[in-house]
């Protein structure tokens, strides 16, 4: 590949894969999604058009769309609960622009609801600040069709949707302590680390074991968490706070390879959703 090619190609990689990620939900897809529109217009040798940025990211939302649509046949067919991919948020990793246009892990599980145009709307108007006429012209539909698909993915994900924050100091003393919980069999310190509502999900594919029913209260997550942290932890593994998707989240490794992230929810200094990630197709890039 030449230099000035491969420059493009990481000069672009970084705008175009929030996009990509964003309305697939999966990693490895979004950066096959960007690779094949990248490379289509790159090597092709086809430079004649005004505005490449543009074009660029109209060919991946679009693209990405159906993707998105694959995916969904695709997961019909998953055994249990199909999770997004985690991505680190942290701030070493991103620059603070490509940070904050990664989407939140639970609003990315609302995101589910949507059909993947409805989804697509969503996500320019409310993470990109698209008007509904840049909608309706990367979309190729008109303005009063962007509108409607806008107004059909809010009446499907009502309630509390927050910007991308950084993860503080309190949320990880918090990871810290409802480990430290769990590793000395406390189950009266866990409990209070958790709401009483407290859900768990976990996501294991085809290739490794994990919870097929979605966990709900104190009682049966904790036992849950009790079990990751004894029958299902490794003597020579390791675990680590982290930040995925703009939430905190436990990263457990062996042999230097994550191998589980847990990413949690919280709200009024209490533990509300924990989401298990051990799929292992979708732990490879972390």
């Amino acid at each position: 590949m030449k230099p000035e090619v491969a420059s493009l190609l990481g000069q672009y990689q970084s705008m175009l894969l929030p996009f990509a990620y964003n309305i697939t939900g999966d990693w490895q897809a979004a950066e096959d999604v960007v690779q094949e529109v990248l490379n289509h217009h790159l090597l092709s040798g086809d430079h004649q058009i005004e505005n490449p940025k543009n074009y660029l990211i109209r060919s991946v939302i679009n693209r990405s769309i159906n993707e998105k649509k694959l995916l969904r046949n695709r997961m019909e067919q998953y055994r249990g609960a199909w999770l997004p991919t985690p991505v680190l948020t942290e701030e070493s990793i991103y620059t603070a622009a490509d940070r904050e246009k990664i989407l939140q892990y639970s609003l990315l599980i609302l995101l589910e609801h949507l059909t993947p145009k409805e989804r697509a709307v969503f996500i320019l108007k409310e993470t990109f600040d698209f008007n509904h006429e840049e909608i309706a012209e990367a979309l190729d539909i008109k303005i009063e069709h962007s509108r409607q698909l806008l107004k059909r993915s809010k009446e499907k994900i009502p309630g509390r949707r927050t910007k991308a924050g950084k993860l503080n100091q309190q949320d990880s003393d918090m990871l810290r302590q409802l480990s430290d919980a769990i590793s000395s069999a406390d189950v009266e310190r866990t409990k209070q680390l958790l709401s009483t509502d407290v859900q768990c999900v976990s996501d294991g594919g085809t290739k490794v074991s994990a919870a097929r029913k979605l966990l709900t209260g104190q009682d049966r997550v904790s036992k849950f968490l009790k079990a990751i942290y004894g029958k299902y932890y490794p003597e020579d593994a390791t675990t680590h706070v982290a930040e995925i998707n703009h939430h905190p989240a436990i990263l457990f490794k062996r042999e230097g390879k994550v191998f589980r992230c847990i990413v949690f929810e919280i709200e009024d200094d209490a533990i509300t959703n924990i989401f298990i990630v051990v799929n292992p197709d979708k732990l490879q890039h972390l």
